[in-house]
């Protein structure tokens, strides 16, 4: 998982740093196309003509026998009219240099400055001419008019433009802006700090890497969680079959040897003693058919394949008949049960889960107490509900533990208690019964130690109210 996250962690900031740069580039193509745009239009706004192209045309008249030429000017727009001049400049540069080239080579002297290779060129005189307007050119103005740009295009950045004094060999730059002929002079663009720009720019992609990361994080957490709680049903799982496997042979093992001892040692002849055995042996398949039909009615309850018998019950006679079936439990600790009523006790319920849910409820209470336990068992009359309380004075329930007591397989911690055998199954089953009787169960602690146990189910279930 780590690694998984590492390398999408990666991956995803790779791909921002391209995102980054690729908007960097942009930035600087577009700012320098439209410092471009900005100084040539001031350029043009600082014309006094309007623009003009040459056209030539040839008059075929006659004068001294000579065949002469007529030339005319019209006018076009200014910002065509620079950008003629521009284009025009540059191949006349190109000229220059070639001509200048192969006077070189032929041991011609060069000549200095470009104005005097093109002497006849009557546009090139023109354009020398133009060429002194490249002084009402302000810096300040340019500054103003790029900043203007840049804000109607959301552009906006710091900047800095310099005014540099070029040669005419000297190669513009990418961001550097050539104004004039014989005297040119170049404005340099350089862009200031452009993070804020462009991190706004890159904030959706980055929001996107940060959620796929995050999610993936959040996932793979949920897994590792998962994991470990699939751990611990297994581990839950395993010491489960550990217990009730040996819970399972116990009671096999004493009828077992109860059917032999009556069988191999003429017990029979003795009613005394044939009596003690066969109820050892009851006592025994009693314990072996409620640990069976307690695995079998909780997963009955968890598939929904069990419906309920209702019908008028009385809640202290249910809970005196199980106090009566435990009798022999009780004494073998030593146990104090107090059992008491306030108000009516009558409900409408099933009667075969009532009684396994208080027979867990004090099983409990004496599994998980030392000798000589106090449990008492008290029904309240609510009204339209019936509580059913069970208090005892054993180990007690710590707090993080009081709400997964009633899950499946869960078993509390029992310190230095050690010979208290459950299977985690007893609780689970008490809350799934309750449930279906449409009540609540909780668990709550008591000062000086023990544990009480709070039933309410509705009396009539027609009537939940």
């Amino acid at each position: 998982m780590a690694i998984t996250i590492m390398g999408i962690t990666v991956f995803q900031v790779y791909w921002l740093n391209n995102t980054y740069e690729r908007e960097k580039r942009t930035l600087e193509i577009r700012s320098n196309m439209i410092f471009r745009e900005t100084v040539y239009k001031l350029q043009a706004s600082k014309l006094k003509l309007d623009s003009l192209v040459f056209d030539t045309t040839t008059d075929k008249r006659f004068a001294n026998d000579e065949l002469t030429d007529k030339r005319t000017i019209r006018f076009l727009p200014r910002q065509k009219m620079i950008g003629l001049m521009n284009v025009l400049k540059e191949k006349a540069k190109d000229s220059a240099d070639e001509k200048e080239n192969s006077k070189e080579k032929r041991g011609e002297k060069r000549s200095k400055g470009g104005r005097h290779s093109f002497p006849n060129h009557r546009l090139m005189q023109f354009l020398y001419d133009v060429d002194s307007l490249q002084d009402s050119v302000k810096l300040k103005d340019i500054e103003t008019a790029f900043a203007n740009r840049m804000t109607q295009q959301n552009m906006e950045v710091p900047f800095c433009i310099d005014k540099i004094t070029k040669t005419e060999k000297d190669e513009p730059s990418f961001n550097e802006v050539i104004v004039g002929f014989s005297n040119p002079i170049a404005y340099k663009l350089q862009l200031g700090n452009t993070f804020p720009y462009l991190f706004k720019r890159i904030n959706i992609p980055i929001l996107l890497s940060l959620f796929i990361v995050g999610f993936t994080i959040f996932s793979f957490v949920l897994l590792y969680k998962n994991m470990l709680k699939q751990k611990r049903l297994a581990d839950i799982k395993n010491e489960f079959i550990s217990n009730i496997t040996h819970e399972l042979k116990t009671p096999i093992a004493t009828v077992s040897v109860a059917i032999e001892a009556l069988r191999s040692f003429n017990a029979s002849m003795d009613a005394q003693r044939s009596k003690e055995y066969l109820e050892i042996s009851a006592n025994e398949l009693q314990r072996l058919s409620l640990l069976v039909d307690k695995v079998l009615k909780l997963s009955m309850f968890e598939n929904k394949g069990i419906d309920l018998k209702y019908e008028p019950l009385n809640m202290q006679a249910l809970i005196k008949e199980v106090a009566s079936s435990m009798r022999l439990q009780f004494e073998k600790k030593n146990a104090a049960v107090s059992i008491s009523s306030e108000g009516d006790s009558s409900l409408e319920g099933d009667r075969l889960h009532l009684v396994s849910v208080i027979f867990n409820l004090l099983d409990n209470a004496l599994k998980y107490s030392y000798d000589n336990p106090h449990i008492n068992i008290t029904t309240i009359d609510g009204g339209n509900k019936l509580s059913l309380i069970v208090t005892d004075d054993g180990i007690g329930i710590p707090q993080e533990y009081r709400e997964k007591v009633f899950e499946k397989f869960f078993r509390v911690p029992t310190g230095n208690l050690h010979n208290a055998k459950g299977y985690g199954l007893g609780l689970s089953y008490v809350a799934q019964v309750v449930k279906k009787h449409n009540g609540s169960i909780k668990v709550e602690p008591l000062e000086g130690g023990g544990s009480k146990f709070v039933i309410v189910i509705p009396k009539h279930q027609y009537d939940q109210s």
